[in-house]
């Protein structure tokens, strides 16, 4: 069970569909304070399971956040329809890089470090347009 499991089972006895939050309320529920990084960066807030147990726990459950405001301290928990354990783990869409895995071979013989002798326009002090 992770230490965050009591905001969603508060977030279950909401009978609204969104539920705006202050930072301190999370903390009541929760029992202890939020970590710097939650009143620091929004990121700390977004819907990504992957290595966020915070995160995973209202996802899980069937909520995400939304309107996120560090400076007033406050979170907006948007129920979402047909949660599955499935469904709460983030796509592979989300990340631009992550398309790309094992489209690209190196072969053994080439030395990536190895300059290729070309110059580049940035090099040149020229831009792309020019």
């Amino acid at each position: 069970m992770s230490k965050y499991e009591p905001l969603p089972r508060f977030l279950g006895s909401v009978g609204r569909a969104a539920h705006r939050m202050s930072f301190s309320e999370i903390e009541r529920i929760l029992g202890f304070k939020l970590p710097n990084s939650a009143y620091q960066h929004e990121a700390w807030w977004s819907n990504n399971a992957t290595g966020h147990s915070h995160a995973r726990a209202w996802l899980q459950s069937g909520w995400r956040t939304e309107a996120i405001d560090l400076a007033a301290r406050k979170v907006t928990f948007q129920r979402r329809g047909d949660i599955t354990e499935e469904s709460a783990r983030p796509s592979s869409g989300g990340d631009p890089w992550g398309c790309m895995a094992g489209t690209i071979t190196i072969m053994p013989d080439f030395d990536v470090t190895m300059p290729t002798g070309d110059d580049w326009n940035a090099e040149q002090g020229r831009l792309l347009s020019e």
